[in-house]
């Protein structure tokens, strides 16, 4: 093997045109495996979500517990309205100020933010983008 030296320069042979040839040649497959990495990177991200459908479903059992018990407090209070409204109208508007002034009240109103974090749900209910709708 005549061909290999330790001080042979492999690229002698080539002109300047034939090595700008091969350095865009390689940046090109350079910039290929680049994308073939982000798109299997993505495709991988994809089959990930694909096979959790339901993954935000998924509820802890004090998530369980806490759903039905925040709805039965909601509950009381629009039966407590109600039952006042259709009891006396006096009672009823002082009744929603003193509703409106508990809530309006400064630590109640870091408490109630302090649950609607903890609950992030509850904002889509509120702001009416239901459940499953984005």
């Amino acid at each position: 093997m005549a061909s290999i030296d330790k001080g042979s320069q492999p690229l002698d042979n080539f002109t300047n045109e034939q090595l700008s040839e091969l350095i865009k040649s390689n940046d090109a497959l350079d910039q290929e495996k680049a994308r073939i990495l982000k798109e299997e990177i993505e495709d991988e991200r994809r089959r990930k979500i694909a096979k959790k459908p339901f993954r935000k479903l998924k509820k802890t059992p004090l998530e369980i517990i806490n759903r039905p018990l925040f709805f039965i407090f909601i509950g009381s209070f629009m039966v407590s309205f109600i039952s006042i409204y259709a009891d006396n109208r006096w009672w009823f508007c002082i009744y929603l100020i003193s509703a409106f002034s508990c809530i309006l009240y400064t630590p109640n109103r870091k408490a109630l933010k302090e649950i609607l974090d903890a609950w992030p749900n509850i904002k889509d209910l509120i702001m009416g983008k239901g459940l499953g709708r984005k």
